[in-house]
């Protein structure tokens, strides 16, 4: 694989050759239903298909096996069969309703005298409105089978040993190809007449129905979302040991008596000549708890001893000095 810078993977399914994304953007712009056409060897299918935000929804789907339910004999892997399955699922489209579609086929290329132009072609002719060219169409000969039975007889009588080899599949299925246009008739019929008769919508209901019941459900697993118990704090009530001794209440003293005062003169107040100002009275402070008590007189310490003793020994030097003196 390469490793530059501008090298760019393209999509698995673009790789496997299933998908062309380029196309399937331009269709999905659209808006409208597709007609959706795949083939394999043996086997056609052309479903009508509406595009959601979801996904694809199938309105209406029709196998070239679902022929075998309406009379159809011959192998399902030729351009007749690829018809009738057109002209089925374009009915089947119309029975839910749906008129219009677009031509979606895939990674294949749609060119003249197919099997997808035939489908194609079926469609059309069964009232489904398709954008088209009638010029890529297959020729009523060729899309009726008459052809192959024209060869077959021919053939036949030319060289039955080829003729064995190229029609073994009608030998396994006890089908002639020299009557394949009669079957293609009777199946185109029976398609008719269910139609006509409404009981095609009835049918497709009870398919999708079982379609449904069949259809494994797949378990949506839901977000699980934990939700925490809640977590009660429970408090613990504290318990007063027996040692720890009960604090008392602090005693209050009852506020003594207090006289009353006489009440001060203000100094702005004049004072009448002649009078004496009152004696200034001092309040006392009534503490409402406890009285102050007067601080007790300390003992007399070392140091009034020391300076006695001094006072002595000076004393008695005087009086020595004195009789010195006298002598």
């Amino acid at each position: 694989m390469a490793k530059s810078a501008n090298y760019h993977v393209p999509f698995r399914r673009r790789r496997e050759g299933k998908t062309n994304f380029h196309r399937r953007m331009r269709l999905l712009r659209s808006g409208e239903y597709r007609l959706i056409i795949r083939r394999s060897n043996k086997h056609v299918r052309v479903s009508v298909v509406g595009a959601k935000v979801i996904g694809d929804q199938t309105i209406a789907d029709a196998s070239s096996q679902h022929l075998k339910e309406y009379g159809w004999k011959a192998p399902t892997g030729n351009v007749p069969a690829a018809y009738l399955t057109g002209y089925l699922a374009s009915k089947y489209a119309q029975a839910m309703n749906v008129k219009k579609a677009i031509l979606d086929v895939g990674i294949n290329s749609c060119r003249k005298d197919t099997r997808v132009a035939a489908m194609l072609c079926g469609a059309v002719q069964a009232g489904l409105k398709i954008p088209h060219d009638p010029e890529i169409f297959p020729s009523e000969e060729r899309y009726t089978g008459q052809i192959i039975a024209d060869y077959a007889t021919k053939l036949k009588k030319d060289d039955s040993g080829s003729y064995d080899k190229q029609f073994s599949g009608y030998k396994k299925l006890t089908v002639k190809p020299e009557s394949l246009p009669t079957y293609f008739k009777a199946t185109l019929k029976a398609i008719d007449t269910e139609f006509t008769d409404g009981s095609m919508k009835t049918k497709l209901a009870n398919r999708n129905k079982k379609n449904k019941i069949a259809r494994p459900k797949t378990a949506v697993k839901k977000p699980t979302t934990t939700i925490k118990p809640k977590t009660t704090t429970t408090t613990k009530p504290t318990t007063i040991k027996s040692d720890a001794k009960p604090t008392a209440a602090p005693k209050t003293t009852p506020p003594k008596h207090v006289a009353p005062t006489t009440p001060v003169a203000s100094s702005t107040e004049k004072k009448p000549a002649g009078t004496k100002p009152a004696p200034k009275t001092t309040e006392k402070k009534s503490t409402a708890t406890t009285t102050k008590q007067p601080a007790a007189k300390k003992p007399a310490t070392s140091s009034t001893t020391k300076t006695t003793s001094t006072k002595t020994t000076s004393d008695a030097k005087k009086t020595s000095t004195s009789t010195k003196s006298k002598k």
